[in-house]
């Protein structure tokens, strides 16, 4: 016992080692393989595999001792040899390879049976596909399982037409049939409702995560009380504009959290810098131009902003080249942050800022038409008028 009167904790033991670096000699793929969803995947082929070669040894191997004269089946050899291939491809990065030849090897292996005769038991021969059925669903789509488990599950119905000595009747191959049917759709039913309830988490997440973003926006707000409200209707301008310049989907939703968080780069500066009332000194003007930097030193680490990082760290960038941190000038200032800043400039100039009063719409309209081509994208500009009027 140690000083604090309980047992120090036990370590994973040799067996327990032993069993864990086994398990990762037998199934841990290549290493470079880099993608974790990848690396899942290539370990649960591994995995099949092993199953799968216990599974058919286990089986020829009761038949060889229980039935006379039995002889190992061409088509059983080659699955062996395929299996092997199969696992080698499943520790590699040829992982989804693996996975067709997989898939082609068991209707192969099963109907070259029924149709060459050397299938002893043809109920127990067609309830090999069950399990093909299964690695369909979770290594393709919907779609892709439906037609390769419906297929496979037609060509079991041709079977008495196709080999009537082995299957003289419908009757014959009505249970495998029946069977292959119901696992085939009970894993369409599960994948669509996986995807489902992949498509809620996700959606929940994306709504927790946006909240967090709003709250970061109303944080600095609040620090900087002259621009209250001008994170929430830029965003919600801005969002309109690149709904007209044809941004859809994730572009849209990483356009939002880059409009939401456009100035998050400020929450560094001081106080006496974000509610001056009079014109910023030369050195407070530097220090101000500072913050798309610090946008991007703050957001870049976080993977889910990294695609909204265009508006937070290129928004103040002009088109002529002559603005900043970066200099980008035209088409190499990214698309979102070329068309957030024709919105952005649009709210500030109508609102009262410490060191000015607002100016009225007629100003403001004779001033994005002056910087059209200068500080703004001719076309986004254009676009902007359109949609407002």
């Amino acid at each position: 016992m140690n000083g604090m009167g309980t047992f120090p904790p036990k370590g994973p033991g040799k067996a327990g080692g032993v069993i864990r670096k086994l398990r990762g000699w037998l199934v841990e793929p290549s290493i470079a393989i880099q993608d974790p969803a990848q690396r899942r995947k290539a370990r649960l082929l591994s995995i099949f595999v092993l199953c799968l070669f216990i599974l058919f040894f286990s089986i020829n191997l009761s038949y060889l001792i229980a039935v006379p004269g039995y002889h190992l089946p061409a088509a059983d050899a080659a699955g062996y040899v395929l299996m092997g291939l199969i696992y080698v491809l499943s520790r590699s990065r040829f992982t989804t390879l693996g996975v067709l030849i997989l898939l082609l090897m068991f209707p192969l292996n099963v109907f070259i049976n029924v149709l060459e005769g050397t299938s002893l038991n043809l109920v127990a021969t067609l309830s090999f596909l069950l399990p093909s059925y299964v690695l369909a669903s979770i290594f393709l789509g919907p779609r892709g399982t439906a037609v390769f488990g419906y297929g496979t599950n037609l060509l079991v119905l041709l079977l008495p037409a196709l080999a009537p000595a082995q299957a003289p009747s419908v009757s014959a191959i009505l249970g495998p049939l029946g069977a292959g049917v119901v696992v085939v759709s009970l894993c369409l039913i599960s994948m669509l409702n996986r995807d489902q309830i992949e498509r809620d988490r996700q959606a929940g997440l994306k709504s927790a995560y946006n909240s967090t973003l709003e709250g970061w926006a109303r944080a600095l707000e609040i620090r900087d009380k002259e621009t209250e409200g001008h994170s929430r209707r830029v965003t919600e301008l801005s969002m309109r504009l690149a709904q007209a310049c044809g941004l859809r989907g994730n572009d849209l939703e990483y356009f939002y959290r880059g409009a939401l968080l456009h100035d998050i780069g400020k929450m560094t500066l001081p106080d006496a810098i974000l509610s001056k009332h009079t014109d910023l000194s030369q050195d407070e003007w530097q220090l101000m131009r500072t913050h798309p930097r610090v946008a991007q030193d703050l957001l870049s680490s976080i993977s889910f902003l990294k695609p909204s990082l265009d508006i937070p760290a290129y928004h103040h960038e002009w088109w002529n080249g002559a603005g900043y941190p970066f200099g980008l000038k035209g088409e190499q200032i990214p698309l979102a942050a070329r068309i957030f800043a024709v919105a952005d400039v649009w709210d500030a100039l109508l609102s009262d800022r410490p060191y000015r009063k607002a100016w009225s719409q007629e100003q403001v309209v004779a001033h994005l038409k002056q910087k059209s081509g200068v500080q703004f994208d001719p076309s986004i500009v254009e676009r902007f008028f359109a949609m407002k009027r």
